[in-house]
């Protein structure tokens, strides 16, 4: 079986793209002591498509040289990482008051008599 060549191509485009990102939260994680393997895991995946879509965000509002734009998926690998746990902590707050905030904002409460 032989795999057609515009996959071949759309598969190394699409690594070449990851690849400044995972290697900043590579960098960043090298120095974090204590975490599991799926702790690593967890923050470089989420440093790399943090990165990936930052970097494309902004090339596509600014005009920048593809040089740059690699500097910047790599910076924002190595902080997105770190950033990684507080954001799922506070987005599990928000996620465990919202059933009681709906109920609050939309039925109306019983006044005990």
């Amino acid at each position: 079986m032989k795999i057609p060549a515009e996959w071949l191509d759309a598969a190394q485009t699409f690594v070449i793209g990851l690849t400044p990102g995972a290697i900043g939260s590579a960098v960043g994680l090298a120095h974090e002591k204590g975490l599991s393997w799926a702790e690593r895991f967890t923050q470089l995946a989420a440093g790399t498509v943090v990165s990936w879509f930052v970097a494309r965000a902004l090339g596509a509002t600014v005009d920048l040289n593809p040089f740059v734009l690699q500097g910047v998926n790599f910076t924002a690998g190595m902080i997105a990482y770190k950033s990684t746990p507080r954001f799922i902590a506070a987005a599990a707050d928000v996620a465990g008051g919202l059933p009681a905030a709906l109920r609050d904002r939309f039925l109306p409460r019983k006044d005990p008599k």
